[in-house]
Protein backbone atom coordinates (compact mmCIF):
# COMPACT_ATOMS: atom_id res chain seq x y z
CA UNK A 1 0.00 0.00 0.00
CA UNK A 2 3.04 2.69 0.93
CA UNK A 3 4.49 1.97 -2.97
CA UNK A 4 0.90 2.33 -4.38
CA UNK A 5 -0.36 5.53 -2.33
CA UNK A 6 1.47 8.49 -3.02
CA UNK A 7 3.67 10.32 0.23
CA UNK A 8 1.43 13.19 1.66
CA UNK A 9 2.19 16.79 -0.01
CA UNK A 10 4.85 18.71 2.13
CA UNK A 11 2.90 21.93 1.74
CA UNK A 12 -0.51 23.31 1.35
CA UNK A 13 -1.99 23.52 -1.75
CA UNK A 14 -1.96 27.67 -3.46
CA UNK A 15 -6.00 26.67 -3.35
CA UNK A 16 -6.63 25.81 -0.16
CA UNK A 17 -8.18 28.41 2.47
CA UNK A 18 -5.57 29.44 5.52
CA UNK A 19 -6.79 29.87 8.60
CA UNK A 20 -5.09 31.67 11.47
CA UNK A 21 -5.64 32.61 14.69
CA UNK A 22 -4.14 35.44 17.01
CA UNK A 23 -4.63 36.87 20.03
CA UNK A 24 -5.00 40.49 20.90
CA UNK A 25 -5.45 42.12 24.26
CA UNK A 26 -9.54 42.70 24.56
CA UNK A 27 -10.07 46.37 25.04
CA UNK A 28 -8.34 46.85 21.17
CA UNK A 29 -11.10 44.11 20.01
CA UNK A 30 -12.72 47.49 19.32
CA UNK A 31 -10.13 48.97 17.41
CA UNK A 32 -10.24 46.37 14.99
CA UNK A 33 -13.78 46.40 14.14
CA UNK A 34 -14.04 50.22 14.35
CA UNK A 35 -17.48 52.34 14.08
CA UNK A 36 -19.91 50.62 12.35
CA UNK A 37 -17.69 47.53 11.24
CA UNK A 38 -16.49 50.37 9.30
CA UNK A 39 -12.38 49.29 9.83
CA UNK A 40 -12.80 45.79 9.86
CA UNK A 41 -14.49 46.16 6.41
CA UNK A 42 -11.68 47.92 4.99
CA UNK A 43 -8.99 45.52 5.91
CA UNK A 44 -11.39 42.65 4.01
CA UNK A 45 -11.14 45.18 1.11
CA UNK A 46 -7.56 45.78 1.17
CA UNK A 47 -6.00 42.24 1.83
CA UNK A 48 -8.80 39.73 0.30
CA UNK A 49 -8.91 37.79 2.84
CA UNK A 50 -12.31 35.86 3.38
CA UNK A 51 -13.39 36.85 6.98
CA UNK A 52 -12.13 38.25 10.66
CA UNK A 53 -13.86 37.04 13.10
CA UNK A 54 -12.69 39.31 16.39
CA UNK A 55 -14.26 38.21 19.72
CA UNK A 56 -14.82 39.88 23.29
CA UNK A 57 -12.00 38.39 24.60
CA UNK A 58 -8.85 39.27 22.15
CA UNK A 59 -9.35 36.09 19.91
CA UNK A 60 -8.97 37.00 16.38
CA UNK A 61 -9.40 34.39 13.70
CA UNK A 62 -8.57 35.56 10.05
CA UNK A 63 -10.03 33.02 7.27
CA UNK A 64 -8.05 33.66 4.17
CA UNK A 65 -7.43 32.68 0.28
CA UNK A 66 -3.35 33.15 0.69
CA UNK A 67 -0.85 33.15 2.75
CA UNK A 68 -0.30 36.37 1.20
CA UNK A 69 -3.63 37.97 2.09
CA UNK A 70 -3.43 36.01 5.65
CA UNK A 71 0.37 38.13 6.41
CA UNK A 72 -0.95 41.65 5.15
CA UNK A 73 -3.86 41.30 7.10
CA UNK A 74 -2.23 40.20 10.44
CA UNK A 75 -0.03 43.30 9.96
CA UNK A 76 -2.50 45.45 9.51
CA UNK A 77 -4.20 43.98 13.08
CA UNK A 78 -1.05 43.92 14.77
CA UNK A 79 -0.28 47.84 13.86
CA UNK A 80 -3.69 48.80 14.94
CA UNK A 81 -3.86 46.83 18.17
CA UNK A 82 0.22 48.33 19.14
CA UNK A 83 0.07 49.98 22.57
CA UNK A 84 2.54 53.05 21.55
CA UNK A 85 4.02 54.66 24.79
CA UNK A 86 3.40 58.68 25.23
CA UNK A 87 6.44 60.57 24.27
CA UNK A 88 7.41 58.32 21.17
CA UNK A 89 8.29 60.02 18.27
CA UNK A 90 7.21 58.77 14.41
CA UNK A 91 9.12 59.71 11.44
CA UNK A 92 8.05 60.22 7.84
CA UNK A 93 4.23 60.04 8.68
CA UNK A 94 1.32 60.55 6.16
CA UNK A 95 -1.51 62.72 6.52
CA UNK A 96 -4.26 60.71 5.78
CA UNK A 97 -7.34 63.36 6.42
CA UNK A 98 -7.37 67.13 6.90
CA UNK A 99 -10.28 68.36 8.93
CA UNK A 100 -10.86 72.29 10.22
CA UNK A 101 -10.08 70.83 13.55
CA UNK A 102 -6.48 69.37 12.55
CA UNK A 103 -5.14 66.46 10.56
CA UNK A 104 -5.53 62.74 10.69
CA UNK A 105 -1.94 60.92 10.45
CA UNK A 106 -0.82 57.81 10.32
CA UNK A 107 2.01 56.61 12.20
CA UNK A 108 1.88 52.86 11.30
CA UNK A 109 -0.44 50.71 9.01
CA UNK A 110 -3.89 51.05 9.50
CA UNK A 111 -2.77 53.13 12.84
CA UNK A 112 -3.94 56.95 12.79
CA UNK A 113 -3.69 60.04 15.16
CA UNK A 114 -5.10 63.06 15.24
CA UNK A 115 -2.98 66.23 15.32
CA UNK A 116 -4.64 69.20 16.63
CA UNK A 117 -4.65 72.58 14.81
CA UNK A 118 -3.30 74.22 17.91
CA UNK A 119 -0.20 70.92 17.46
CA UNK A 120 0.26 71.73 13.49
CA UNK A 121 2.71 74.65 13.88
CA UNK A 122 4.05 77.00 16.35
CA UNK A 123 2.66 79.88 14.90
CA UNK A 124 -1.17 80.21 14.44
CA UNK A 125 -3.18 78.43 11.91
CA UNK A 126 -6.51 79.54 10.65
CA UNK A 127 -6.66 76.52 9.04
CA UNK A 128 -4.65 73.19 8.58
CA UNK A 129 -4.70 73.48 4.94
CA UNK A 130 -2.35 76.61 5.11
CA UNK A 131 0.50 74.65 6.64
CA UNK A 132 -0.12 70.69 4.96
CA UNK A 133 -1.99 69.08 2.39
CA UNK A 134 -3.38 65.45 2.41
CA UNK A 135 -0.46 63.06 1.01
CA UNK A 136 2.40 65.36 3.12
CA UNK A 137 4.37 63.86 5.37
CA UNK A 138 5.30 65.19 8.60
CA UNK A 139 7.35 63.98 11.92
CA UNK A 140 4.88 63.58 14.73
CA UNK A 141 5.40 63.14 18.59
CA UNK A 142 2.94 61.13 20.71
CA UNK A 143 1.63 63.25 23.65
CA UNK A 144 -1.37 61.31 24.79
CA UNK A 145 -3.50 58.44 24.59
CA UNK A 146 -6.80 58.66 26.17
CA UNK A 147 -9.69 56.24 27.34
CA UNK A 148 -10.63 55.13 24.23
CA UNK A 149 -7.06 54.39 23.30
CA UNK A 150 -7.20 57.25 20.64
CA UNK A 151 -3.78 58.81 19.99
CA UNK A 152 -3.00 62.68 20.23
CA UNK A 153 -0.13 63.84 18.48
CA UNK A 154 1.88 66.80 18.16
CA UNK A 155 4.07 68.32 15.30
CA UNK A 156 5.07 71.38 17.05
CA UNK A 157 6.87 69.60 20.20
CA UNK A 158 9.45 68.33 17.69
CA UNK A 159 9.51 72.25 15.95
CA UNK A 160 11.89 75.06 17.68
CA UNK A 161 10.59 77.81 18.72
CA UNK A 162 9.79 80.09 16.11
CA UNK A 163 9.29 83.03 18.58
CA UNK A 164 12.50 82.44 20.69
CA UNK A 165 15.34 85.25 18.82
CA UNK A 166 18.86 83.26 18.07
CA UNK A 167 21.18 83.54 20.95
CA UNK A 168 18.47 84.30 23.13
CA UNK A 169 19.79 81.69 25.31
CA UNK A 170 23.49 82.53 25.58
CA UNK A 171 22.03 85.98 26.75
CA UNK A 172 19.77 84.43 29.50
CA UNK A 173 22.81 82.10 30.35
CA UNK A 174 25.87 84.61 30.78
CA UNK A 175 23.48 87.01 32.39
CA UNK A 176 22.51 84.43 35.18
CA UNK A 177 25.75 83.83 35.43
CA UNK A 178 26.97 87.29 35.65
CA UNK A 179 24.14 87.42 38.74
CA UNK A 180 25.59 84.77 40.60
CA UNK A 181 29.23 86.10 40.46
CA UNK A 182 28.21 89.88 41.90
CA UNK A 183 25.72 88.16 44.53
CA UNK A 184 29.16 85.99 45.28
CA UNK A 185 31.40 89.40 45.22
CA UNK A 186 28.32 91.03 47.85
CA UNK A 187 28.39 88.02 50.41
CA UNK A 188 32.63 88.17 50.34
CA UNK A 189 32.47 92.09 51.06
CA UNK A 190 30.26 91.97 53.74
CA UNK A 191 31.88 88.83 55.33
CA UNK A 192 35.11 90.86 54.98
CA UNK A 193 33.17 94.24 56.52
CA UNK A 194 32.01 92.08 59.52
CA UNK A 195 35.42 90.46 60.37
CA UNK A 196 37.37 94.22 60.38
CA UNK A 197 34.22 95.16 62.60
CA UNK A 198 35.29 92.31 64.92
CA UNK A 199 38.84 93.05 65.29
CA UNK A 200 38.03 96.52 66.31
CA UNK A 201 37.67 96.75 69.86
CA UNK A 202 37.16 99.78 72.36
CA UNK A 203 40.20 100.56 74.36
CA UNK A 204 39.78 99.67 77.45
CA UNK A 205 38.91 102.17 80.32
CA UNK A 206 43.30 101.58 81.94
CA UNK A 207 44.25 102.78 78.32
CA UNK A 208 42.04 106.14 78.73
CA UNK A 209 43.04 106.93 82.16
CA UNK A 210 45.18 110.14 82.85
CA UNK A 211 47.62 110.74 85.23
CA UNK A 212 45.31 113.03 87.75
CA UNK A 213 42.43 109.88 87.59
CA UNK A 214 45.67 107.75 88.19
CA UNK A 215 46.65 109.86 91.23
CA UNK A 216 43.09 110.45 92.60
CA UNK A 217 42.57 106.73 92.70
CA UNK A 218 46.09 106.27 94.32
CA UNK A 219 44.85 108.93 97.29
CA UNK A 220 41.45 107.51 97.51
CA UNK A 221 42.60 104.21 98.57
CA UNK A 222 43.12 102.86 102.20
Amino acid sequence: MLKCSPPPSKALSPHAPVIHVMKVKPNKVNLIIGSGGRTIKSILEETGVYAIDARDDGTVKITARDMESLEKSKNIITNLTMVPKVGEIFRNCEIKTIAPYGAFVEIAPGREGLCHISELSSSWLAKAEDAYKVGDRIDVKLIEINDKGQLRLSCKALLPDANQEPGSIKQQTSSSVKEKVVYKDDIIKMTTRRSKRKKEVEPSAAENATPKTLENSTADSP
